[in-house]
Parts: structure tokens; sequence; C-alpha cells
């Protein structure tokens, strides 16, 4: 048997992946993948805790039993995905003694099925069968279920354990078993490849969006891996009663969920308005729009429904809060979004998705007025 090192590596599996071409097996009732039959008139889905091994799958009865809890994490909205709040750049790997029984207990804490995938074994999926409990070496577990697998890691090497839907891995849904203290010279310096492994489950992307309306010019721009957040908002008027206004925010993501942000924010912004026309906010402090350049603290914290709250204070004393939802699902191809602020500032808007890259979008912004355009997204 060969150690399968790392994906790069392009070594094959050890042992091959079980056909679930005529058995789609999944493990809850609700699964739109789960096969039916009907059988006297009841629906019958299949589940893991249906399947028993045709012989016995106990293990060495006298191996050293170590005991492991993964819980899988992520955020849908960022599309983070992690182990126990950690991505593979963040963890060592996992040190395991020759001849030890791994037994792993996996929860999924998210509202998408992750397919786990071992790589150089089979694992036995611990089901009521018992001493006939099924081997697999991918395992699909559904959301909020939890599942326990074991096996014998009697073979030296390091082993990838991934979540197999390819983005979710990359993003760091993934851990390395090492296996003895083994030689591989395919792999001279085990340190290095393992650091590349790390950097690349964490990797930073960029991503745009750009709409060109009657009204003006706005987008964002935003450039992020698992924890930081370099975010840009710009809205180009095309005459100065609307001017111009670019916001820029650099903060960093806690929690298990991700859903809230500390950040520093940078604000500049240029309109052409008479000094009859200043603006105060909903507190009664006096906002100049005229020209403004303005340094800020503050938090983003994503609410129910996708709801993102923020408040942030400026070093003038201007105090700002927030409520924003872009994306709001109203067909297969129809979007909404909305902004409002203490400002007094609103924004409400329509987006209709033409192609990955493409959409038409209409809105209405309190200062720049009702607008139709292209928006191009990267």
């Amino acid at each position: 048997m060969n150690a399968v090192m790392y994906p790069e590596l392009s070594t094959p599996d050890a042992m091959p992946e079980m056909d679930h071409s005529q058995h789609n097996i999944d493990s809850t009732s609700n699964n739109n993948l789960a096969h039916h039959e009907m059988t006297t008139g009841n629906i019958v889905t299949l589940n893991y805790g249906m399947l028993k091994s045709t012989h016995v799958t106990t293990l060495n009865p006298n191996a050293h039993i170590k005991e492991l809890r993964f819980e899988l994490t992520g955020n849908m909205n960022r599309y983070v995905w992690s182990m126990d709040n950690k991505v593979l750049s963040e963890t060592d790997k996992i040190p395991v003694r020759k001849g030890e029984i791994l037994r792993i207990t996996l929860y999924n804490n998210s509202m998408m099925r992750h397919p786990m995938h071992l790589h150089g074994y089979d694992f036995r999926l611990l089901n009521d069968n018992g001493e006939y409990s099924p081997l697999k070496n991918v395992m699909d577990i559904m959301p909020m279920e939890t599942n326990v697998i074991e096996f014998e890691a009697n073979t030296e090497g390091d082993w990838f354990f991934h979540c197999h839907i390819l983005y979710h891995m990359m993003a760091g849904m993934n851990r390395v078993f090492e296996v003895g203290d083994y030689q591989n010279p395919l792999l001279p310096d085990k340190a290095k490849a393992y650091k590349h492994l790390q950097h690349e489950s964490n990797m930073l992307h960029f991503m745009a969006q750009n709409d060109f309306a009657t009204n003006g010019n706005d987008g964002e721009a935003m450039l992020q891996n698992t924890r930081w957040s370099l975010n840009t908002e710009w809205r180009l008027g095309y005459h100065d009663e609307h001017g111009y206004e670019v916001e820029t925010h650099f903060g960093r993501y806690i929690g298990k969920m991700q859903w809230f942000m500390p950040f520093v924010g940078f604000d500049w912004r240029y309109r052409k308005m008479g000094e009859e026309e200043q603006e105060k906010n909903l507190f009664g402090q006096v906002n100049n729009k005229d020209e403004r350049s303005a340094v800020s603290l503050g938090v983003l914290y994503t609410l129910p429904m996708l709801v993102n709250f923020q408040a942030e204070v400026y070093h003038d004393g201007i105090v700002r809060l927030s409520f924003m939802r872009d994306d709001i699902p109203i067909s297969k191809r129809l979007r909404a979004g909305f902004m409002v602020n203490t400002d007094l500032e609103y924004m409400v808007g329509l987006n209709y998705i033409v192609g990955k890259n493409i959409g038409i979008r209409t809105h209405f912004d309190s200062d720049m007025g009702l607008g139709i355009g292209l928006t191009l997204n990267y």
C-alpha cells in the first residue's frame, strides 16, 4: 500500500473508492438524492444504518484506541469551510502511532452535506450492525447529523482526510493524519510540503462588481481569506450634485460562524451642496457631505435572514448605523437588495441575472435618484 501524501503529488489512493452509481446511500430521510422504492404502499429511504458488511469488520481488540471529535463548521454566506472552526493553515498534523485505532466522531454543524473522504484506508462506519458495520472510504454526512467512523492506522504515511466537495476542501475543510515516523523519497522535505498544503487552504480570493447605470457608477471590490476582509465600495455621480463617495473597511471575522467582524474604515466623499442644504443625521449631528475625509472604527454583524447590521463611529464623533442586504432571492434569476442608515440615506434595487458575470440592475438611491444599467461581476 503506497501512502497518499498530498493531492498535488498525484499519488493514487491506496483503496479504490466505492462505486455509488448503483446505490445513492444517504443518512437522512429528507435527502433529495435518496433512492426510494415503493413497498406495500410505503416509501422506504435507504440510509447508512441499513448497510451491513458480508464479513466481520471488527478491528484489533488489543490495539490502543485514540478518540477524536471534529465539528464540521463554516459560513455559507462567505463560503468558508473548516473543522472545529479551524482551516488547515491554522492546525498542525495530527500525530498517530502506527497500529493505533482512530475512532472519529463527526458532527456536521452546517446546512450543507459533506462527503468526508480518507486517503489510504477504508474505515468502519459504526451502525447498529456491530461486528458487521460496513467499510467505506467516503461517508456523506448530512446537515446537523453525527456519525462515528474508525480505522486501524497500520500503514505509515501522511494521510489526507477532507471533504470530497473540492471547493470545500480548498477552503480549508481538511486535516492530515501523520502515522508513524516514515521516510518518503518522493517527499524529501515533509515540513515544506505541509506548509504548501496549508497555504492552499487559506488563499486570498478577489471579487468585484460594477454597475454602469444611468444615474452614476457604483460598485464594490473585496479581497478576503478565511479570517480577513478588505472591502471597498464606491458611488460616482455624473455631476457635482451627485458627487462621489468611497468607503473602505478592513476587518477580521471572529467566532465559529463568522457573523461578527470588527473593522477600521475610511470614508472619502464629495458633493456640491449649499450651506443651507447641510444634512443632519437621525441623532441630530451635522453630516457634512461637501467634502469629507474620515476614519472610523466599527463592527459588522450578520442578523437573521442574512441582514447585515453595521455600526461605526468616525473620528469627528459622527455615528452611523446601517442595515443592508444584497442578493435577496425573488425568483430563479431575480435578486433584490436594500440599504438604510441613520444618515437618512436609503437604497432599494433589483438585479436580473443574465449570466454568470452579467446582470441588468435598476435601483433608487436617496443621493443619486433612479437608475438602470448593466452590472458586471468577477
